[in-house]
């Protein structure tokens, strides 16, 4: 049983609790009935006391039906999600505050860069690079993205969001698709976050691979740990970032949408913040790679992770009630989610499973960003 959501009642909606709750009292209504309780004495009033008692009974039964159903078909995550059934974007918040999730102090695996290289490409918002992981030994594409009027001889620091792209999909996925630029820009110009460093490494390595973001076996790629220490690592031997971890944020949509989860969640030494469009919280193996065979092991299963051992991490997630990929994995991991972990849910009734919906919905995230992750604070 997790723990109750803030600003929602002691009894949550997907809880065991609730279903158990429904059931006693069902069984203390009908008891009562059956007992010829309440006893009135006026024949009028003890007819309607039983009336008012069967329908109690009746609407406690139905009551208990639906929380059944709920349950197993995830129709709603929370009181909040039921009470705007009819709104067509419904925005819930699970376990913590999402600021005193990224603003928990845990101690930074990044070593901060004494002096910094020239860029390969001076005057231009995107730099290119190729860059070898020292402790994956993975080499794949980095593309960053720097602010307007970013230059190495000042002393400004920016925060970074180190932003996934899905399968297929490649860097600038999120410069084309996802129009980041032009997001991130019109956010800062109106105040809603500050700016930021955004990094867009290769996810699919070897190129065109379904990797998941994982670390295989010996032998196969060692995606995870090439997103999590060598590039963040890499960024910050190159530019005038920050490396505290309210200022870092990971993002991604599909299976970048699950790889953001999967590194957040593990790695929140790095990461304070956390965006996912459309994700999974288990990975999704296509064909043509499975690492590990036809078993996940236990520290890709997230929603047990959490259930477990959840972290300060601050959550923004996004996924759509039409969406099959996401939303299921979505509601299940839901139900595991308590403090110190925070969650933010972006539900929608309609939509689907696409990047024309994410980059709708990415203004949304920015500001989320900018007011729940303080290394982003305008």
């Amino acid at each position: 049983m997790h723990a109750p959501r803030v600003g929602e009642s002691a009894v949550s909606l997907t809880s065991t609790t609730l279903p158990v709750v429904l059931a006693l009292a069902a069984a203390a209504v009908f008891a009562l009935l059956a007992s010829g309780r309440p006893r009135v004495r006026r024949p009028w009033a003890a007819t309607g006391a039983r009336a008012a008692g069967l329908l109690v009974l009746n609407v406690l039964v139905v009551a208990l039906v639906g929380a059944e159903l709920n349950d197993h078909f995830d129709f709603y995550v929370s009181w909040s999600d039921l009470a705007g059934a009819q709104a067509a974007t419904t925005v819930t918040h699970h376990g913590a505050t999402a600021r005193s999730a990224a603003s928990t102090r845990l101690p930074s695996g990044l070593r901060p860069a004494t002096s910094l290289p020239a860029l390969p490409s001076p005057g231009e918002r995107v730099q290119h690079y190729t860059v070898t992981g020292a402790r994956s030994g993975v080499r794949g594409q980095v593309d960053v993205l720097l602010p307007a009027g970013y230059s190495t001889a000042t002393a400004t620091s920016y925060p970074v969001l180190e932003a996934l792209h899905g399968y297929p999909g490649t860097t600038d996925s999120w410069l084309t698709g996802m129009g980041v630029e032009g997001a991130l820009d019109r956010a800062v110009a109106d105040h809603s976050i500050k700016d930021a460093v955004v990094v867009l490494p290769q996810i699919n390595l070897p190129y065109a691979v379904d990797s998941e973001c994982v670390d295989g076996p010996a032998g196969t790629p060692q995606v995870e740990t090439w997103l999590a220490h060598d590039v963040p690592q890499f960024v910050v031997d190159h530019f005038r970032v920050r490396t505290d971890r309210s200022s870092w944020a990971v993002a991604g949509y599909s299976e970048g949408g699950w790889c953001a989860a999967m590194l957040g969640l593990r790695h929140p030494a790095v990461f304070g913040g956390d965006i996912v469009f459309s994700g999974s919280f288990t990975p999704e193996f296509s064909r043509g790679y499975r690492p590990f065979g036809s078993r996940v092991p236990g520290r890709y299963q997230l929603a047990a992770v959490v259930r477990r051992d959840p972290p300060p991490l601050a959550m923004w997630v996004q996924a759509s009630k039409k969406d099959g990929y996401a939303y299921p994995p979505t509601a299940a991991f839901l139900k595991s989610v308590r403090a110190p972990l925070s969650v933010t849910t972006d539900l929608l009734k309609t939509g689907g499973h696409r990047e024309q919906l994410w980059a709708g919905e990415l203004p949304t995230a920015l500001s989320w960003l900018g007011r729940s992750v303080p290394g982003f604070s305008p």
